[in-house]
């Protein structure tokens, strides 16, 4: 029973030519220009595989060791196969799926304390497995599908990247282990963060798009993969990464997959169980610690934390900021859009309170590159919401969202300005909308003591907004990427976009409405809250949330009211 990651097709890719199928780590470097995307079994997925991905290029290639490294081999047009090639036959034994001594990831030989192993359920976030328990699930814990060994992969890769906090089974050979468990584990290395990725229209643009210029550690043979580090033992640590690449690989638990043969293929395998212990911890105790983790952390925006600052007593605590499960991620870009540039204790009262991805900013200091200025681009963006102590998942994130790459410009904020004026906008005239169904919901005799409902009311109308407005909005960013595009136009184009889809919603609103709301009711002291009046406000808040968008020489914004007749 083998499986190597190496020459073994494991992902599964669609091709530029709309075709799909599986392959190898080597097929994948080699040929990612002909690869359009990974079409993996989760979103989730993808981040990890991306970073092992990106580790085998960064040591394959030795580099990028500068920008101008970066741009020569952005002219190559392709990764040079025959290195990576030799890097890969190189190493070729740690990549060994099943391996008895050094399986991929894994600890060869790896028991738990009290004998036992699990289902693979424990593997996958979407399938019952102990405490965790989503809805709907289609499995059951006793008896989950089967998964190849292509899966099995995989999902040993989003195990290390996301699995749940809290006590793990304890591994012989741990010393830390107590009463057969690990206590205190926190979530996998990427659990903390909100992931960002640009994704580009081939897997070849993507990982340039993602390789960041190596510096320090990462230079040198400090900063490894964990296939060049020595085999994984039972024994963990809490211990900082040695740079980019030791992160991109952190083997954040000890896991042994049990693989057993498969019937319907001769030499064939499938893993039915599993052990998953306790792995190593990223140690966050001091102030270096943490700006060293932010400055290595390139797929995840940060806010600065005043709490932590002042519990801790460090000065410049940056805390990633992490994916809201109920809004889209374009509702969210001023944390991605901010400046990435690190900043010093000396400058802390001046330092900003966000920083964007490092691969944002990266790119923004390279739109005026001809070949990244029409390209393509999306954001990818990945995350998970924990809960009882982060022990179980209980929403998962992901979204994509076009982005031209001039809206990350380090030389002109023109675009990064028309696209957060536009959210803010945006959000202003939503607003206006959700306190026009709270008027409404008071004219037709909800008591303004009723806060619960009213709340109601302002969420629901909130909601609907916010997805009437989702397409034209992600088509309205996809238009920014045209040559002649004008930020000015832009943000009047929208505004006019916005207040057709906000009216619309208002019309409704005020369709739906008893005819005792425009009688109106008494809210105080000889105040009457009617649906006239409502309506009044409503336009009076809506035209000054989009005033500042519409072209003013042009244009001005349409100051007609709905065609609504109060009912007889």
């Amino acid at each position: 029973m083998r499986f190597n990651l190496v020459d073994d097709d494991w992902l599964p890719v669609v091709f530029t030519d709309g075709s799909t199928g599986e392959v190898s780590l080597r097929d994948a470097l080699a040929r990612a220009t002909e690869v359009r995307s990974l079409a993996l079994d989760s979103p989730s997925q993808i981040p990890p595989v991306m970073r092992l991905l990106l580790a085998v290029v960064h040591r394959a290639l030795k580099g990028p060791t500068g920008e101008k490294h970066w741009r020569a081999w952005w002219e190559a047009g392709a990764f040079d196969a025959a290195m990576i090639g030799a890097y890969l036959d190189e190493h070729h034994p740690r990549f060994g799926l099943f391996d008895v001594q050094t399986p991929f990831l894994q600890v060869g030989g790896l028991q738990a304390l009290n004998g036992k192993t699990k289902t693979v359920a424990l593997l996958l976030p979407h399938v019952a497995s102990g405490n965790n328990v989503p809805l709907f699930s289609a499995q059951r814990d006793a008896r989950p599908d089967a998964l190849t060994p292509a899966q099995a992969a995989r999902w040993l890769l989003h195990a290390h990247a996301w699995d749940t906090a809290a006590i793990k089974t304890g591994a012989v050979g741990d010393d830390q282990a107590k009463a057969g468990k690990t206590m205190g584990n926190p979530v996998g290395s990427l659990g903390q963060l909100g992931v960002v990725m640009p994704i580009g229209p081939t897997l070849w643009h993507s990982l340039m798009c993602n390789l960041l210029p190596l510096t320090g550690a990462a230079v040198g043979e400090d900063d490894l993969p964990a296939w060049e580090r020595p085999a994984l033992t039972a024994q963990w640590a809490e211990r900082m990464p040695k740079g980019r690449l030791e992160l991109f690989t952190w083997p954040a638990r000890r896991i042994r997959l049990i693989p057993e043969p498969d019937a319907a293929r001769a030499g064939g395998a499938v893993v039915r169980q599993v052990l998953v212990c306790g792995g190593d911890r990223i140690s966050l105790n001091t102030g270096q610690e943490l700006r060293g983790w932010t400055r290595s952390e390139p797929h995840s925006a940060w806010k600065r934390s005043p709490n932590l600052e002042r519990k801790r007593k460090f000065p410049l605590v940056y805390w990633p900021v992490r994916h809201r499960v109920e809004r889209q991620l374009w509702r969210g870009l001023g944390p991605l859009l901010a400046r990435a540039e690190p900043t010093t204790a000396a400058s802390a009262k001046d330092a900003p309170t966000f920083q964007g991805p490092a691969v944002l900013a990266q790119l923004g200091s390279r739109e005026r590159m001809a070949a990244l200025k029409g390209m393509p681009l999306r954001i990818l963006a990945v995350g998970f919401e924990y809960g009882n102590q982060s022990a179980v998942i209980d929403e998962a994130y992901g979204d994509v969202l076009p982005l031209p790459v001039a809206v990350f410009s380090a030389q002109d904020d023109d675009w990064r300005h028309t696209v957060l004026d536009a959210v803010k906008a945006t959000e202003g005239a939503v607003r206006a909308l959700a306190y026009l169904a709270e008027n409404l919901a008071v004219a037709s005799g909800c008591r303004t003591l009723e806060e619960g409902l009213l709340a109601g009311h302002r969420e629901r109308a909130r909601e609907t907004a916010y997805a009437a407005l989702d397409t034209p909005f992600r088509r309205w960013l996809s238009s920014l990427t045209a040559d002649d595009a004008d930020p000015d136009e832009a943000l009047n184009r929208w505004a006019h976009e916005a207040q057709h889809v906000i009216r619309g919603r208002a019309s409704a609103l005020l369709k739906a409405v008893s005819p005792a709301a425009w009688h109106g009711q008494e809210t105080g002291e000889s105040e009457v809250m009617d649906a006239s009046l409502a309506e009044i406000f409503f336009h009076s808040a809506l035209r000054k949330a989009l005033s500042e968008l519409f072209d003013t020489d042009t244009d001005e914004p349409d100051d007609d009211t709905t065609d609504l007749e109060p009912p007889a």
